[in-house]
């Protein structure tokens, strides 16, 4: 494998407990590509990365789940501390399998987990895409190179 283009996608957040559907930005990124592996990563400390249905009701659920996840208070570390312990356990790193030119993400969505309790928080997960050597990326008639 080998890695062919690297990415980066900026956004603004709210918070906490905040998803934000990046499904398509990620799609976008495998454009042309027959098979290969897509990782990304939420750049920080305090974000995450998920896959859920897109469905309103289960990223609601997920969101006010949440709060039972990690409680907020009562850390030694000030301020923040259920942030960061979020991240870690949901994690935030995620590394999908292109197929045939696309993520077999069904019916589910890509999103970004804000933790923190800002608002218009700059936030950016970047990617990396790879191909086995000498193949993967499609050519006009859809096959391989």
């Amino acid at each position: 494998m080998k890695v062919v283009k690297t990415f980066r996608i900026e956004f603004s957040t709210h918070g906490p407990n905040k998803l934000f559907d990046i499904t398509e930005k990620v799609s976008s990124m495998v454009k042309g590509v027959w098979e290969g592996v897509l990782t990304l990563q939420a750049v920080g400390s305090t974000g995450a990365l998920v896959i859920l249905p897109r469905q309103q009701k289960v990223v609601e659920a997920f969101e006010n789940d949440l709060w039972d996840l990690v409680a907020t208070l009562g850390w030694k570390h000030p301020g923040n501390a259920y942030a960061h312990l979020r991240s870690t356990l949901i994690g935030t790193t995620l590394t999908l399998p292109v197929v045939k030119g696309v993520l077999p993400l069904t019916d589910c969505g890509i999103y970004f987990l804000e933790n923190q309790p800002a608002v218009r928080r700059h936030r950016s997960v970047t990617a990396a895409l790879l191909v086995p050597d000498e193949h993967g990326l499609a050519d006009s008639a859809g096959g391989c190179l």
